[in-house]
């Protein structure tokens, strides 16, 4: 746990240090000369960089790397067939998606540093590599409860993915039982979780937006139990919608006005108001006393909320950010996990989410005590 502390600490050091140099080069005279003027001259950009161009090339001008194998997406792809990472896929979503579709997507908080941040704090940890050590074989298995798993990655709830493919989460279903990973079904997905059901012929997790109104949310578990989840995924970081302004400013400026469907809103009777800004701890002993699913809480990220987890009861934790969707912390999540691994002391699961793209992030979760990672966006 010492150690852990030291990474921590680290982290805060090494992000203060390069706050301050940031600073520096912002008031330094050196910025006026020609040669070290261009990396900064997204900074006098107007409004008027909105007007006809997309926000993802905006976005690569400001941070060439972000998203991106290749600066400023010089090479871009057509086919995900063609890509040889993760990164690679938001070319291939470009040509693919409507603009609406894409900045729903890409779109985070603010002037989206956390959405940054995820990225960046990775970049931070390094790893003390080993040799000579039989990696002939090995087993990344993993048993969160009850349910094994070939690798420590799950499916992260991700709604109304029909607007990306029409069959939507039936098909990301049938691709996590192909590959043995655990799938967790939004509470805005497109199908409802009886219909991913069918696919998935296995455990799934159920995610639940918090609602002032009881009487309806209890119809929402029952839904879930029915179609045999056996995990309640609590998202707490939403009392209210994150500023995505750029998701925001094109659909006031979309030609598009189809609703996407959202299967579990229709099999339910009334309306769900989503979203809870009165929500209190108290919640989590509802939850608990009217079902029977473990309740896992999604979007814990300082010590103090995880050793409240443990006092009321939680199952399990996620540390996330909502992928830097909902506010603008600019903390990265795995700079998060340390000081909440060391509050649970081992006692509940700890998961984690937000800016996962590659096996060395995942590697680097696993070391600071994470037990398994969830995708998202990618």
């Amino acid at each position: 746990m010492n150690r852990e502390k030291d990474i921590y600490n680290l982290l805060d050091c090494q992000q203060s240090a390069r706050r301050q140099f940031l600073r520096f080069l912002l008031m330094s005279p050196l910025l006026g000369s020609a040669g070290l003027m261009a990396p900064w001259s997204f900074l006098t950009k107007t409004c008027s960089a909105w007007d006809g161009v997309s926000t993802a090339t905006m976005i690569d001008e400001v941070h060439p790397s972000y998203d991106s194998p290749f600066p400023s997406g010089k090479y871009p792809l057509t086919r995900c067939s063609d890509a040889t990472n993760v990164f690679q896929f938001k070319d291939v979503s470009r040509t693919k998606l409507s603009p609406k579709t894409f900045h729903f997507i890409q779109s985070g908080a603010d002037d989206m540093k956390t959405v940054q941040a995820n990225r960046e704090a990775f970049d931070l940890l390094q790893i003390r590599a080993r040799r000579l050590i039989d990696v002939s074989s090995v087993d990344t298995s993993v048993n969160i409860f009850g349910s094994a798993m070939k690798t420590p990655i799950i499916l992260a709830p991700v709604g109304v993915q029909q607007q990306v493919h029409p069959e939507g989460e039936l098909a990301s279903a049938r691709a996590a039982v192909s590959r043995n990973c655990l799938f967790t079904v939004a509470m805005l997905s497109s199908f409802s979780v009886g219909e991913v059901s069918t696919e998935t012929q296995g455990p799934l997790w159920f995610q639940l937006y918090p609602s002032p109104d009881r009487k309806t949310t209890l119809q929402m578990l029952k839904q879930a139990e029915d179609a045999g989840s056996k995990v309640l995924v609590l998202t707490v970081d939403g009392p209210v919608r994150g500023n995505r302004e750029r998701e925001f400013w094109y659909q006031s400026h979309s030609k598009e006005r189809t609703f996407p469907r959202m299967g579990n809103m229709e099999a339910i009777k009334g309306r769900l108001r989503i979203g809870d800004p009165s929500l209190t701890w108290d919640y989590i002993e509802w939850l608990k006393a009217n079902t029977a699913m473990k309740v896992v809480l999604k979007g814990i990220v300082t010590h103090e909320d995880a050793r409240m987890c443990r006092k009321y009861g939680a199952d399990g934790l996620i540390v996330s950010n909502h992928g830097g969707r909902q506010e603008e912390s600019n903390r990265g999540t795995i700079e998060c996990l340390p000081e909440v691994v060391e509050a649970v002391d081992g006692k509940i699961p700890v998961l984690i989410d937000s800016g996962f793209r590659r096996g060395t992030d995942i590697f680097k979760a696993l070391a600071l005590g994470a037990q398994a990672i969830c995708i998202g966006r990618p």
